[in-house]
C-alpha cells in the first residue's frame, strides 16, 4: 500500500473511465444519480504513476464511485478501507448494478436504505389515449407559464439557462396548459435519457401523467436513446403512474451506511 498515491482530480480526467464501466457493464442509472455524482469531489489512485482506479465523494460525506481495474482489483478491499478514511466518508449511493462497488460498502455497512427504483421503459402504451399535446418550451420566452407549478421546475430552469442538456416539454389538453414533462440527457451512460412530469392539481388522477410519459419516451426513441426514469422508493403513486405509462423497476438505488 505505500506505493499507492492518490491525488485529486477533476471530473474530465477521469471522464473516460468512468463512462465506459458504467456503459460497459450496463448499468442502469438516472438523472438524480448523475446529478450527486457530477457534483462529487473525484479523486485517482495510481501505482508507479499508473492510474489503477478511482473514487468520489459527494458533499464530503457520500461515497459515488469506487472503481479498482481488474489488474489490480487483488487489493480492492484494502483500498476500499483507505479511501473511507477521506474527507468525512460516513455513506455510499449505489445503483445495483454496479456488483464491484455494493461487494466493497457489504463488507463494510451497518446499515443499508431503499434509496430509489430505476425505470426502464418498453413500448406497452397506456390504458387511456389522451389527446394531448407536448411543445418544447423556451425558458425565457415561456417562464410565465413554466412557473405555473410554482418551484418544480426551477432547478430545469437553471439548468438550461447554464446550457446544460434537458429539455422542457409544456403539455396542453384542449388548449390548456395541464402540465409539463422534462427530459434530461445523460453524459455518464449516454445511451439513456431520464423523463419525468407535472401534473397541474386539477387535472391530476384523470390519467394525464402516464400519457405525458408516453409522449416524452416516444420523443427519446426518436433519438435513438432508452428513456428511464427514477424515483423515491417509497413514492407509490409515481411508482404506478411510470407502469401505467409502460415502464417496469428493473433496478434500485441503495444508500449504504458505514
Amino acid at each position: 500500500m505505500n506505493n499507492i498515491v492518490i491525488n485529486k482530480c477533476t471530473y474530465e480526467n477521469i471522464m473516460k473511465y468512468i463512462c465506459e464501466y458504467y456503459t460497459d457493464n450496463r448499468i442502469i442509472v438516472d438523472s438524480f444519480w448523475e446529478a450527486h455524482v457530477r457534483e462529487s469531489n473525484f479523486y485517482i489512485m495510481e501505482y508507479n504513476k499508473n492510474i489503477i482506479g478511482y473514487f468520489a465523494i459527494n458533499n464530503k460525506e457520500i461515497l459515488t464511485l469506487f472503481n479498482i481495474f481488474e489488474q489490480y482489483r487483488n487489493i480492492s478491499q484494502e483500498l476500499f478501507e483507505i479511501i473511507k478514511k477521506y474527507e468525512s466518508v460516513k455513506e455510499a449511493l449505489i445503483p445495483i448494478g454496479d456488483e464491484f462497488f455494493i461487494s466493497h460498502a457489504i463488507d463494510n455497512y451497518v446499515k443499508i436504505e431503499k434509496q430509489a427504483y430505476f425505470s426502464i421503459y418498453t413500448q406497452k402504451k397506456p390504458k387511456k389515449i389522451l389527446d394531448i399535446k407536448l411543445d418544447l418550451a423556451n425558458v425565457e420566452r415561456d417562464e410565465k407559464i413554466l412557473n405555473i407549478c410554482h418551484d418544480f421546475l426551477k432547478d430545469d430552469i437553471v439548468n438550461i439557462k447554464k446550457g446544460m442538456d434537458e429539455e422542457i416539454y409544456i403539455v396542453r389538453y384542449e388548449n390548456n396548459v395541464i402540465g409539463f414533462g422534462f427530459i434530461e440527457y445523460q453524459k455518464i451512460v449516454n445511451i439513456y435519457a431520464s423523463i419525468g412530469m407535472i401534473v397541474c392539481e386539477e387535472y391530476r388522477q384523470k390519467g394525464f401523467g402516464s400519457n405525458i410519459l408516453n409522449g416524452l419516451k416516444n420523443i427519446v426513441k426518436e433519438k435513438g436513446l432508452q428513456a428511464i426514469s427514477g424515483c423515491w422508493y417509497y413514492n407509490h403513486n409515481s411508482k404506478k403512474t411510470m407502469e401505467s405509462a409502460g415502464a417496469y423497476s428493473k433496478t434500485r438505488l441503495l444508500r449504504f451506511y458505514f
